[in-house]
């Protein structure tokens, strides 16, 4: 009689936790802002300044990345002495390759601005609706180890990203999308987020890595982020030939 007792108990607690939903796209969204620092900090961040170095193909180089509001974006890398730049105002991206014989801010093409410009300021899980985003659950799958929960983010001009959260701290682990044109097309490339440390109140993840097909390419390990900082808003647009 007892085994029988202890076996419909072992039944009860293991139907419950088949019960148990997901939370909704919704409720992913709301917690994991609040767990970043909250709506209200997120949204006064206008810029940011991420210094730190960045792992390719065996070596390393110093690299600083500086993002404001309107999406704009200035990625340097500093490469035995030389500097490769890579930035987007908002409207252009172009960059200074001298390894690639770009010598000269040059104008990228549309191949090559895909990324830079698919690449949101503010979060896309804060006032999702109102900015033309749609959320939708997304396959839940371990990451590394780690049990997510999947979030599909997408809208009319082509967007298409899906994130994955840690189920415990309901914080992105990943994210990942389809490379839709350029020598990776049709590939999938996936970023690693981890290492989140607190800035100003503010969860950052201090490390990345970028993966294409489940081969890495690129790591950034950040040392510092400053919240904030004063810039130059002409830094990010084509410098002009005199």
């Amino acid at each position: 009689m007892k085994k029988l007792l202890t076996l419909a108990l072992m039944l009860v607690f293991a139907t419950s936790l088949f019960a148990q939903e997901a939370p909704t796209v919704e409720e992913i969204a709301k917690t994991y802002i609040e767990n970043m620092g909250g709506v209200d900090a997120m949204k006064a961040v206008k810029a940011t300044t991420v210094k730190g170095k960045a792992s390719m193909q065996g070596m390393e180089f110093p690299i600083t990345i500086t993002a404001s509001e309107g999406d704009m974006q200035h990625v340097e890398i500093n490469v035995q002495g030389q500097k490769i730049i890579q930035a987007y105002d908002g409207e252009t991206a172009w960059q200074i390759m001298p390894f690639a014989g770009i010598t000269e801010p040059t104008e990228m093409s549309e191949e090559e601005a895909e990324q830079m410009k698919d690449t949101r300021f503010l979060s896309e899980f804060i006032d999702s609706e109102e900015r033309g985003f749609t959320l939708e659950s997304a396959e839940s799958k371990e990451v590394e180890g780690t049990p997510t929960y999947g979030v599909r983010v997408t809208n009319e001009t082509g967007y298409d990203h899906i994130w994955y959260f840690d189920t415990e701290y309901m914080i992105p682990v990943m994210m990942t999308s389809q490379v839709k044109s350029g020598p990776q097309k049709g590939s999938t490339m996936e970023t690693y987020m981890s290492d989140y440390q607190e800035v100003e109140g503010l969860m950052i993840p201090m490390f990345m890595e970028v993966k294409f097909d489940g081969a890495t390419v690129q790591k950034i390990t950040m040392s510092e982020v400053i919240i904030n900082p004063e810039i130059d808003k002409t830094m990010f647009s084509i410098p002009k030939k005199n």
